[in-house]
């Protein structure tokens, strides 16, 4: 990437690249700094090698800088079809955290994000949101298992709120925000009971029949 990333910047009339690459003594100054490694993770995605007709100019630069292609399987369950772009494959979770593992020293991890947005129809009974939660989790225990350093998950978010990709058109909270009442008034949804009797147990109960509870 520092090498196609620079070459990308001269043929654009950059004096510098766009991706500075570190000297020497910063390398040696940040080693071993690292407190934990904060990551968010939402969904996967199977990547190729962009083909020569598939590059246009008006597509991000990170993605003409990377060269590649971006699919899905089609096996994965699609959160908010047909326009969502969150697929459900907690395994990829689980293979993330296991690459910090077996690449990177086995740092601390905390997932700081995870979660996903309404599905239209369901309202405050999400089960979709709760079947994507729950199997995360599931997949973050599995790596545990498996000796990754996973010291903390945070699911995204407690509340409905602005969204960098969709504005407020997506909603990702476990509680619901009418913004259209000037006190902003905020209902649980079904994952937030959830979630509360996860946090209460401390477990993911086999049967899960708060899956199929209603508000």
């Amino acid at each position: 990437m520092i090498d196609t990333i620079g070459k990308r910047s001269q043929s654009e009339g950059r004096i510098t690249s766009r991706l500075p690459e570190f000297t020497k003594e910063e390398i040696e100054f940040i080693k071993g700094t690292t407190d934990f490694i904060g990551l968010n993770y939402y969904t996967s995605g199977k990547v190729r090698s962009r083909y020569p007709e598939e590059y246009t100019p008006d597509r991000p630069a990170d993605i003409l800088d990377g060269g590649y292609k971006v699919s899905v399987d089609s096996q994965w369950k699609q959160n908010n079809p047909p326009n969502g772009w969150i697929f459900l494959y907690p395994e990829g979770l689980r293979k993330q955290l296991n690459q910090f593992r077996t690449d990177y020293g086995n740092p601390k991890i905390i997932i700081t994000e995870n979660g996903c947005m309404d599905t239209k129809g369901e309202w405050l009974n999400d089960a979709s949101r709760i079947e994507y939660i729950r199997e995360h989790m599931i997949a973050v225990s599995k790596a545990i298992q498996d000796g990754c350093n996973v010291v903390g998950y945070t699911v995204w978010s407690l509340m409905d709120s602005f969204e960098w990709w969709d504005g407020f058109q997506a909603k990702f909270g476990l509680y619901h925000v009418d913004f259209n009442d000037p006190n902003r008034k905020r209902t649980p949804k079904a994952s937030a009971l959830w979630y509360r009797n996860v946090i209460k147990e401390r477990a993911i109960k086999p049967d899960d029949s708060f899956v199929n509870s209603k508000i």
